[in-house]
């Protein structure tokens, strides 16, 4: 039985979407590569498939083996549909995006147009000129 450094119910989670998709373990190829900075990175390749998927995003080799298999498990799946695991990820982003732009509480809050321009303390050019008047340097008087 494989283990993973992951709880027993991400495990077993993998094990059932992986025999829901009919992938068994000898039908992977794993292979290891470096990843630099202490990072081991592995590659999985899906025989009957020639699908190919590589994890490099953590330090523990067997998590990349975790990962590897979840994102293999991911392009399956999208592959059924007829797209890819990237194309399904931009999606769900999209959407989830398009959700929060789109949320009550989210919308920011402006005060109308009419009222900022009457609540505007903004001073006129011949205020500031005035103000600036006291400011300029004049010649002293004898």
């Amino acid at each position: 039985m494989l283990r993973f450094p992951v709880s027993p119910q991400k495990q077993d989670e993998l094990l059932r979407r992986m025999q829901s998709l009919q992938i068994l373990e000898h039908q992977l190829e794993e292979g290891y590569f470096h990843a630099g900075d202490g990072m081991h990175g592995v590659h999985l390749i899906h025989k009957p498939t020639g699908i190919r998927v590589r994890c490099g995003r953590e330090r523990s080799q067997g998590m990349n083996r975790f990962y590897a298999r979840r994102l293999l498990i991911e392009e399956l799946e999208a592959r059924q549909n007829g797209r890819t695991r990237h194309e399904v990820k931009a999606e769900r982003l999209r959407d989830e995006k398009q959700r929060r732009r789109h949320h009550p509480a989210a919308a920011p809050r402006q005060t109308p147009l009419i009222q900022r321009i009457a609540s505007d303390t903004t001073p006129s050019f011949a205020d500031f000129m005035r103000r600036m008047a006291a400011y300029t340097l004049r010649p002293l008087e004898p």
